[in-house]
């Protein structure tokens, strides 16, 4: 069977599909009536569902008939929604107010049904085992360590693992790929500023966190300049600082929160103690204390270079070699596609969804950006090539 053939044959049905979990977004947890439209379609294809344990979400396997070494390579789509208003006023907008697929996980997520139900049809042209994983919860950056906890990643271990994402910077009809570090690490820092309050004329007989913060946020973005190295790449950035009650009040205490990006394992750990450091011993020239706590996120995600060479030769092989992007630059953003390669080795590749409508390129968590929707089959259409490739290599 050729795969365009049939990935053409079932993709206005794919459109429906995404069309009809756009308007029903769920957020983070509450993915109930899309994990039932999933497991609906699987069965309908066919496909058998694990019976993981999973509240929303969903594991199943396709086992390839044809002889060979058996090797299993896992797919991951996420399924939920942002807590976003929609601004685009397609037709199929979402019903749901302040509640929208503003990341394009309904793109995803059809994409996946899309080459499962091609896989399907395949199983007698390959070996092995193809886990598709639909993962609840990335945007709380719990779904994956879930989808690991109840089993994703056993009976059997995969030997590989494979993503993808939309990106409005590509046209779609392509796709991107990135070498090495693809996503930032994402941390939360909260610094909590210690002073002793009193009467704003009389300062002296005070201890204002008010301007210890000030100082330390300046010093802070010191690291980023001076003690990461210039091939490397980081983003400190601090959102919210609240302290104090009136105008002539000096407050007890200052809570700044903010949060950290970095793409390699190591200068995360360096510059998160480095906050710290610096944090106490700023704030101790001021007199000062500081308390520094580090709610740890996602980890930074860093695709394997062999495995993105030769999912970007089998995308050129389905697509043509002039539908294949090579990326430069890696993004900022964060996504909890990391946990899964912690564990396997494997690789994240961006979906093209843009094109000539500016309302294209608004760009992710927007509630105004639309999504080509010709980025579903071409996503599909790599996925079903790669694991063929890989599976029956």
């Amino acid at each position: 069977m050729e795969i365009m053939k049939a990935i053409e044959r079932y993709t206005d049905y794919a459109i429906k599909l995404r069309r009809e979990i756009h308007r029903s977004p769920e957020l983070s947890g509450n993915e109930y009536n899309t994990t039932k439209l999933i497991r609906r379609e699987l069965e309908q294809y066919g496909i058998q569902v694990r019976e993981s344990g999973l509240e929303t979400g969903m594991i199943a396997d396709i086992r390839g008939k044809k002889p060979g070494n058996g090797r299993t390579i896992a797919v991951r789509a996420d399924i939920d929604a942002l807590p976003v208003q929609e601004k685009t006023g397609e037709e199929f907008a979402s019903s749901v107010p302040g509640i929208s697929h503003a990341c394009g996980h309904d793109m995803h997520t059809a994409a996946l049904l899309l080459a499962a139900r091609v896989l399907k049809e395949m199983e007698d042209d390959f070996c092995g085992t193809v886990r598709l994983m639909f993962q609840p919860a990335e945007e709380k950056g719990d779904g994956a360590r879930a989808m690991i906890a109840h089993g994703a990643l056993e009976n059997p271990k995969p030997d590989a693992v494979l993503g993808i994402h939309t990106w409005p910077d590509t046209p779609a009809g392509m796709i991107g790929v990135k070498p090495g570090p693809s996503h930032a690490s994402s941390d939360t820092i909260t610094i909590l500023v210690r002073g002793k309050g009193g009467h704003g004329a009389h300062p002296y007989r005070c201890v204002d966190p008010i301007m210890a913060s000030a100082y330390l946020l300046t010093q802070l973005q010191t690291l980023i300049s001076r003690e990461l190295p210039m091939t490397e790449s980081a983003v400190l950035t601090f959102g919210t600082i609240h302290g104090g009650t009136a105008a002539n009040v000096i407050p007890d205490e200052v809570k700044l929160q903010g949060t950290f990006r970095c793409l390699d394992a190591d200068w995360r750990e360096k510059l998160l103690a480095s906050v710290r450091r610096v944090s106490e011993e700023c704030c101790l020239a001021m007199r000062a204390e500081a308390e520094v706590t580090v709610k740890e996120g996602m980890p930074p995600l860093v695709n394997d270079t062999e495995m993105i060479e030769k999912l970007a030769v089998s995308a050129e092989k389905i697509l043509g070699p002039d539908h294949v992007k090579r990326l430069q630059t890696a993004s900022p953003g964060s996504d909890d596609f990391a946990f899964y390669l912690e564990q396997v080795p494997g690789i994240l590749f961006r979906m093209g969804t843009g094109n000539d409508d500016p309302t294209t390129h608004v760009g992710l968590h927007n509630g105004g950006n639309r999504f080509d929707e010709r980025g579903i089959p071409t996503g599909a259409a790599v996925m079903v090539q790669y694991i063929l490739d890989y599976l029956n290599e």
